[in-house]
C-alpha cells in the first residue's frame, strides 16, 4: 500500500518536473543508438565478435537509452541528471572504442557525437567535460585490459559511420532550426500579447481618468495634471488660468424634468467645453456633480474671461431637449489665474471657487474674476 503510494507520488513528481531536454535526448538516444547498432554491427562482424560482445553492445545501444531516461525522469533535478547522462554516454562509448582498439572512423564518429551533445546542452565552455568523459572511458579500459591500437575499419563500416554522423548532425541542426522558428514565433506572440496588455492598461488608465457620463477628464486626473502644469508654466514663465463652472438651478431641473434630463444638460455643457479645449494643453474636466473646470495653460486671465463670457452666453441661449421636453438654464463661472491669484494648486482652485460663489451671490448667470470676489467663504448651503 505504502509502496504503491510512493510510486504514484514519484509519477506525479515526474510528470510535473520533467524537463524537455530529458524527453528530447531519450528520442535522440533511442533512434541513433538503434541505428548505431547496425553500423557498429558491421565492425563486430569484421572482428568476428562472440555472443558476449554482441549482447553487451545490444544492451548498451538498445536498453541503456531507456535506463538513462528513467534515471533522469525520476531524479529530483531531471536536467542536472540528464547532463550527467551525457557525460556517462562519453564514458561508455570511450570504453567501447578502446575495447575495439580505437578504430579510426568509429572513434571519430562517437567522439564527435558526444562533443556535439555536450556543446548543445551544456555550452562550448563545457566541451572539455565531453572530451574528458571519452578520455576517461579510454583510460579505464586501458588500465584494466591494456590498449591494442587497431585503427583499421572496413570500407563499409567507414562509409556507414560517415553517413550516420552526417545524418545525426543534420538532424540536430534541423531540430535546432525548428526550435529557433518556434522560439521566434513565441517571441512574436509574446510581443503581440505584451502590446495588447500595454494597450489595455492604457485604456484602463484612460477610463480611470475619464468621467463616464461626459467623456471629459475627471477630478482624479485634474489633481495630478494641475500640479504638473503649474510647475511647467512657472518654469516657462507663462500664465495658467482656471475657469470653474456651475450649472444654475440644476436641482430644480432634476426635480422638474427628472435625472435623465439633468444628465442631458450635463452632456450638452460638456460638448461646449470640449469644443473650447481643442488646442493642445487645454483641459476640461467634470469637477463634481454639475460643476466643471477648464484648465488653460498659457492663457492669461483676461483671455480666459472672454472665453468664459462667450461660453456663458452660448449656454444661456442653448435649448436642451430631453424626452420631448425643452429646457434652458444658465451658468455661473469663477475665474482665477496663476500667478495673479496664486501659484499653488489648492489655493488657486479655492480662489476660483470663491469667485464662482460670488457669481451665485450676485444673481447667477455671470462670470466673476477672483480678484473681484469678496473675501468670504462659502455658506454651508450654497445657492443652487
Amino acid at each position: 500500500m505504502a509502496q504503491g503510494g510512493r510510486r504514484r507520488q514519484g509519477d506525479a513528481v515526474h510528470a510535473g518536473k520533467l524537463h524537455w531536454v530529458v524527453a528530447l535526448n531519450r528520442r535522440n538516444r533511442s533512434l541513433f543508438f538503434a541505428i548505431g547498432l547496425f553500423v557498429l554491427g558491421t565492425h563486430l562482424i569484421y572482428l568476428q565478435a562472440g555472443t558476449l560482445m554482441w549482447t553487451l553492445l545490444s544492451l548498451q545501444l538498445l536498453v541503456y537509452p531507456q535506463l538513462a531516461y528513467w534515471r533522469a525522469a525520476r531524479a529530483p533535478d531531471p536536467l542536472r541528471a540528464e547532463m550527467q547522462n551525457l557525460l556517462l554516454d562519453g564514458l561508455l562509448l570511450g570504453a567501447w572504442i578502446t575495447v575495439w582498439g580505437l578504430p579510426l572512423w568509429i572513434s571519430f564518429m562517437l567522439f564527435v557525437g558526444v562533443c556535439v551533445n555536450v556543446v548543445i546542452f551544456m555550452g562550448l565552455p563545457s566541451l572539455w567535460k565531453g572530451v574528458a568523459s571519452v578520455v576517461a572511458g579510454v583510460a579505464l579500459v586501458a588500465a584494466l585490459h591494456g590498449l591494442e591500437f587497431r585503427p583499421h575499419t572496413e570500407l563499409l563500416t567507414s562509409l556507414l559511420c560517415i553517413v550516420l554522423l552526417t545524418c545525426y548532425l543534420l538532424f540536430i541542426a534541423h531540430d535546432a532550426y525548428r526550435r529557433g522558428i518556434k522560439l521566434r514565433h513565441s517571441r512574436h506572440e509574446l510581443g503581440r500579447r505584451l502590446a495588447e496588455i500595454t494597450q489595455l492598461q492604457s485604456q484602463l488608465q484612460e477610463q480611470a481618468e475619464r468621467d463616464p457620463l461626459t467623456g471629459l477628464h475627471n477630478r482624479r486626473f485634474l489633481d495630478d495634471a494641475l500640479e504638473r502644469e503649474l510647475a511647467t508654466c512657472a518654469q516657462a514663465g507663462v500664465p495658467l488660468t482656471l475657469v470653474l463652472i456651475d450649472i444654475d438651478r440644476f436641482k430644480r431641473i432634476n426635480d422638474t424634468y427628472g435625472h435623465p434630463a439633468g444628465d442631458e444638460m450635463i452632456r450638452r455643457l460638456a460638448d461646449l467645453l470640449r469644443e473650447r479645449v481643442r488646442d493642445e494643453g487645454l483641459i476640461a474636466c467634470r469637477y463634481g456633480g454639475e460643476e466643471f473646470l477648464m484648465m488653460l495653460p498659457g492663457t492669461p486671465v483676461a483671455e480666459a474671461l472672454d472665453m468664459a463670457e462667450e461660453l456663458r452666453a452660448t449656454f444661456e441661449s442653448l435649448l436642451v431637449v430631453s424626452a420631448g421636453q425643452a429646457m434652458r438654464t444658465t451658468l455661473s463661472i469663477g475665474v482665477a489665474g496663476c500667478p495673479d491669484h496664486g501659484t499653488q494648486a489648492q489655493p488657486l482652485v479655492l480662489r476660483a471657487d470663491k469667485a464662482l460663489y460670488e457669481a451665485k451671490l450676485r444673481g447667477r448667470n455671470r462670470v466673476v474674476r477672483a480678484s473681484d470676489a469678496r473675501a468670504s467663504t462659502r455658506a454651508l448651503a450654497d445657492p443652487a
